[in-house]
């Protein structure tokens, strides 16, 4: 071999490790479930108690119920049940962020004021239940991602992301359910949603389920066989996850569950986004705080840097 072509030879097997070497650098795809740590957190407030003799007085976080992220357009919204956020005082969540440049992963206060949240239109009357959607308009942040669910309409330039179906799930359905419970035996320290398979099973239609508020729920409304527990109310109910079907689609929230058998209520996707619309308009609500110091927002055109898609 001549000097020339053993000089070929070998600039062309650096050329080939320097164009593979970014592949084999690759970091591993980050797993469904760590994705769904940063789409569903839990909602609650802060209770101060002042036990008898004690000479301080402690804090503790006590569960309201469970949230998701949605993104539609350049706007983040958290999304949950209306009964969990109708209250008089405040909430907030403890949400669990990636450093979209350094891939750092650290837990970011959201404070959430009772008076920001917007309710579904339809406040039901004497013999049936309001629709229990609520949602709030977020800032983002900037360089700190979550994980929502897509939101795009027709209209959206990026409409093949949409996760929103266009038409209510029918039984039998094959489900995802996620969600906080607020008491199953012992504590759950870290922010990682419970998840459960289920089905849907049943539409309500008119006057068919009672809530224990002696109420109908309204007729969009499904009964899903899954086990749930309290603090499960405002959690995402999503499609399983196939071979077949891939594509992670909403389609409701969990607003209700029975006591004594494995059946829950769900709003259906169509609920949710007739609420989105109702509140993307509105000037944002809460505010990101680190466990210290605050968190550098992101400007309106800047979400899509603060937002991530769920993948399976």
């Amino acid at each position: 071999m001549t000097v020339a072509l053993f000089r070929k030879v070998i600039s062309g097997l650096l050329f080939v490790v320097l164009e593979m070497s970014p592949v084999l650098a690759e970091e591993p795809r980050e797993s469904f479930y760590s994705q769904i740590n940063r789409t569903v957190i839990r909602l609650e407030h802060f209770e101060t108690v002042n036990k008898e003799g004690a000479k301080f007085s402690t804090r503790a976080n006590v569960p309201d119920g469970t949230g998701f992220f949605v993104a539609n357009g350049n706007n983040l919204m958290l999304v949950t049940a209306r009964h969990v956020v109708e209250k008089p005082y405040n909430l907030h969540a403890r949400v669990q962020c990636k450093n979209s440049k350094t891939g750092e992963k650290k837990v970011v206060l959201l404070k959430l004021p009772h008076d920001k949240w917007t309710y579904h239109s339809n406040n039901g009357d004497k013999n049936t239940n309001y629709v229990d959607v609520a949602v709030i308009k977020l800032f983002a942040m900037r360089d700190w991602s979550i994980v929502p669910f897509r939101y795009e309409g027709e209209d959206s330039p990026e409409q093949e992301k949409n996760q929103f179906p266009d038409h209510d799930a029918e039984p039998p359905k094959p489900i995802l359910v996620f969600g906080f419970p607020a008491n199953i035996g012992f504590e759950l320290v870290e922010q990682s949603p419970l998840v459960r398979f289920g089905i849907i099973s049943l539409k309500a239609g008119s006057k068919f389920i009672k809530l224990e508020n002696g109420k109908y729920v309204e007729e969009r409304c499904s009964l899903i066989d899954s086990r749930i527990f309290g603090g499960n109310s405002g959690g995402p109910v999503m499609n399983q996850i196939t071979l077949e079907n891939n594509e992670p689609k909403l389609l409701g929230l969990i607003i209700a569950a029975s006591k004594n058998l494995d059946f829950a209520i769900m709003e259906p996707v169509s609920r949710i986004r007739e609420t989105i619309l109702l509140a993307r308009d509105k000037e944002p609500g809460g505010s990101w705080e680190e466990i210290q110091g605050k968190v550098e927002l992101a400007r309106e055109k800047e979400l899509q840097g603060s937002s991530e898609e769920i993948k399976p």
